[in-house]
């Protein structure tokens, strides 16, 4: 109940400085046994009890214990101990508050199994019924209270953190934990210091001139504090004085402290927040604590007197104080039991018989609550033992073992909620999360949270947090900056510590602090350093662009030149230069080409799988047709008048089947083509915001035997315009099939590297143009010509000047002779079935 012990190495101990919160523990001790003395829990029986004051000091708490050994050697008025149990007077402790105090009481205990409670105690060793089988307490393990401390700290999302910690079992072991649970919710540790557990221990300064200077220079702005309020208020003092401002997380060692309260301007040290055991009511303690009495019939409180008197007694500092008040003087020094005086003070005789809420308003109902329990588990399990129906046995010689054991397995109540402890000797409860609201004048403890140990999960109202920073923001404690969306985290050695990379192009992050880039879609890209992906800008060749406009343009007027021509030579069909240049095989040439032109528009445009399996076979058969009937009238032209040439029968022949046989071959070779590999759409990805369409091939050796099989065909006429360059002039088409093949293998030839080698949407374009280049060859060398004659030729364009070409050609022939000559001239019926056969 005392802050500090005086004289530590003599027998004669002196405490000094009232801790008022340790104060209203015992006072709720002594209510609680009242109550219960004053009920008829135990009939017949009065609980009696001893309080010492350990000071915080371990070394006075032994000192303490050791006192009970004499009782316990002449317990009974036993002389011969040799050969009987002593039983004490003292059937249980209640206490201590400090876990390194317990310790030290709990080992001597042990020895007697004289049970000890303590309220406070968490230390997680305490726990260990080997080493301290004795030990029960009415809270819970303080590994619980780590993990409510470490989901605190994760709720905020901070991981880099630093802790600070007592010399002694309890610091030791909370940091012990507090590193398993912070590795596990991924927190680092950026610093662990030890302080001295006593005030005045010759070691405190330097390791606060370390700690002060680490705080300072630290990028961790958490720090969470595990050492008793004395020392909190030496190094918070401290903080104030060099404005050092951090979170600081309280354990329940000094989360509800109003010493460390009290601190003047304790708000410039920052945000507090802290774990405590969970706030319990006791009924009739508001009432007791107003009223308090000293007590009668011979028993001794010096506390409750020395608290009425440093509350409601005149002191001689105190008097003077009023005095200078009075006197209106300027300035008037303020006496140390200022803080702790009443309005009331010096205005009783007896300061005994004063009262007021004082000690109301500071209680926390915590250790209050849990001593509480501590009572009336005892009182409980006495009841257990000695009372049968509704009489209770006053016997004094109960063992503490019994009673021991009867606490270990009893089930207990206290106002309507139950409660026992478990194999641990531990009691279950749940943690408050406490956030202390500072100003100027006070500080008030607020709960605004709890952990609940059942399902290792915390809940906090954070919109009751104002953060005492400069920006009063959520503070920033993180070994590295947030990762902004559109960059990654690439880990150093230590885990909590990245440095931000930019993702590349063609990779993003959606959020904030991701491990890893992700990849975009194939149809997305991304330029460096973003968030999202954008779909690609999808490019073909479109019937906007020039080049496409200018190729469309000539495919046009190709068609119109085809249509005006077919029109013409069907209008001259029965004319002798139409019959020449092919009759009716002239309109499939024109056909055609005109479906080789059609062929071309599907070469641009969006280009789908359908189209992409149309293009190709469809222009392919086209010009196989048109290649087919000039290489039928070359082939026509010289094996008629070849075979005349040598006096033999004109050969028949029907040129639909070669045709039709030389077209099938080519129909064949597509239909295998989009059998088993047939063109499709292709997308292409020449730059990252670029998507190319176009058709893939499916099989370019198709693609070529189709191109080569039109290139021979144009070879073998090419052979027969050769071999036909001498016949007649009207018959002779020999300069303008030479012609039009030649354009036709000079494209082709040049196409293939061009085609190869070419790239982007003018693949397409190449290809177009190389049809067009054909087309107009076959046009300018097929077509026109026998327009021209037509239209501009009408003389030449006669049966008798055809019949007369012909007798020219023969009269060119000196070495056959006149009779045979005589024989092929008259015979008109060559020329009819010549015509004929169109």
């Amino acid at each position: 109940m005392y802050k500090q012990l005086h004289n530590t190495y003599s027998e004669d101990f002196k405490c000094t400085g009232l801790r008022l919160e340790h104060t209203t523990d015992a006072m709720s001790m002594i209510h609680s046994i009242e109550k219960i003395n004053n009920s008829t829990l135990l009939p017949g029986i009065s609980l009696g009890y001893k309080i010492y004051d350990s000071c915080s000091s371990a070394l006075k708490a032994v000192h303490a214990t050791m006192m009970l050994i004499p009782e316990i050697l002449s317990a009974n008025n036993c002389t011969n101990i040799s050969n009987s149990e002593n039983i004490p007077a003292i059937k249980a402790i209640v206490g201590e508050m400090y876990s390194e105090i317990s310790i030290a009481m709990s080992r001597i205990l042990n020895i007697h199994s004289i049970p000890q409670i303590s309220p406070a105690s968490s230390a997680v060793t305490l726990s260990d019924k080997f080493k301290f089988p004795s030990f029960l307490r009415t809270i819970p393990s303080d590994v619980y209270q780590k993990q409510a401390i470490v989901k605190l700290i994760s709720s905020f999302g901070w991981n880099w953190i630093g802790i600070i910690i007592s010399d002694d079992d309890y610091g030791w072991s909370a940091v012990e934990h507090l590193n398993v649970f912070l590795k596990r919710e991924g927190i680092c540790v950026a610093f662990t210091k030890v302080m001295p557990t006593y005030i005045d221990h010759p070691d405190l300064s330097s390791s606060k001139t370390s700690i002060l200077n680490l705080l300072i220079n630290n990028s961790a702005h958490v720090v969470i504090v595990v050492v008793k309020s004395q020392i909190v208020i030496n190094l918070f003092k401290e903080c104030i004085k060099l404005n050092i401002s951090k979170t600081w997380i309280a354990s329940d060692i000094w989360a509800t402290s109003n010493d460390v309260a009290e601190i003047e301007n304790i708000e410039r040290v920052g945000t507090i927040l802290g774990v405590d055991f969970k706030r319990g009511h006791i009924p009739g303690f508001e009432e007791y604590l107003k009223n308090l009495k000293v007590p009668e019939n011979g028993a001794v409180n010096e506390f409750i007197k020395e608290y009425k008197e440093l509350r409601f007694g005149c002191t001689e500092d105190y008097i003077k104080y009023l005095e200078c008040i009075n006197s209106s003087s300027n300035y008037c020094a303020q006496p140390s039991s200022l803080d702790l005086k009443s309005p009331l003070a010096c205005k009783f005789k007896d300061f005994s018989t004063a009262d007021d809420d004082y000690l109301l308003q500071i209680t926390q109902w915590r250790t209050e609550y849990s001593t509480s329990l501590a009572i009336n588990a005892i009182a409980q399990a006495l009841k257990n033992i000695l009372c049968k129906n509704g009489t209770c046995k006053n016997d004094v010689n109960l063992s503490p073992r019994k009673l021991l054991n009867e606490l270990k397995m009893g089930k207990y109540s206290f106002n309507g909620d139950t409660f026992f402890f478990n194999p641990s000797g531990d009691v279950h409860t749940d943690y408050d999360i406490i956030y202390w609201e500072m100003t100027k004048s006070s500080t008030v403890f607020q709960t605004i949270g709890v952990y609940h140990i059942n399902s290792s999960s915390v809940n906090i109202q954070k919109d009751k947090i104002t953060w005492y920073t400069f920006d009063n923001q959520v503070p920033f404690s993180n070994c590295s900056k947030t990762c902004l969306p559109g960059s990654y985290k690439k880990h150093s050695d230590i885990t909590c510590c990245y440095k931000c990379i930019e993702c590349p192009g063609g990779y993003y992050t959606p959020k904030a602090d991701m491990n890893e880039c992700l990849k975009c879609p194939v149809y997305q890209w991304s330029n460096n350093e973003s968030s999202y992906c954008t779909n690609r800008t999808t490019e073909y060749f479109e019937w906007n662009n020039p080049y496409a406009v200018t190729l469309m343009t000539f495919a046009a007027l190709a068609i119109l030149l085809v249509l005006l021509v077919v029109i013409l030579l069907i209008k001259y069909r029965d004319t002798p230069a139409v019959k020449a240049a092919g009759g009716n095989y002239t309109y499939l040439l024109a056909a055609s080409v005109l479906l080789s032109l059609v062929s071309t528009m599907f070469f641009i445009g969006h280009p789908t799988d359908i189209i992409c399996q149309i293009r190709q076979p469809l222009y392919g058969i086209s010009f196989t047709i048109c290649v087919s009937c000039i290489l039928i009238k070359s082939l026509r032209i010289v094996l008629a008048f070849e075979s005349g040439k040598r006096g033999h029968k004109v050969l028949t022949y029907h040129p639909i089947i070669i045709i039709s046989i030389l077209t099938f071959f080519q129909i064949c070779v597509c239909v295998l083509w989009l059998i088993f590999k047939c063109p499709f759409v292709d997308k292409i990805y020449p730059m990252p915001h670029l998507q190319l369409l176009q058709c893939n091939e499916g099989s370019y050796v198709a693609f070529g035997v189709m191109l080569g099989y039109i290139g021979f065909l144009a070879f073998i006429c090419f052979i027969l315009a050769y071999k036909g360059r001498k016949l007649p002039e009207k018959y002779n088409e020999a300069r303008c099939i030479t012609f039009s093949m030649l354009i036709y293998m000079f494209v082709w030839i040049a196409f293939i590297p061009i085609y190869m080698y070419a790239s982007g949407i003018y693949v397409s374009a190449v290809q177009v143009f190389a049809i067009l280049a054909s087309i107009y060859g076959v046009i300018s060398c097929h077509l026109l010509p026998v327009s021209y004659i037509v239209l501009f030729k009408r003389k030449s364009n006669s049966r008798e000047r055809y019949l007369n070409s012909i007798r020219e050609f023969w009269n060119k022939k000196p070495k056959f002779s006149h009779s045979k000559m005589f024989h092929f001239c008259p015979s008109q019926s060559l020329v009819r079935k010549r015509h004929r056969s169109y």
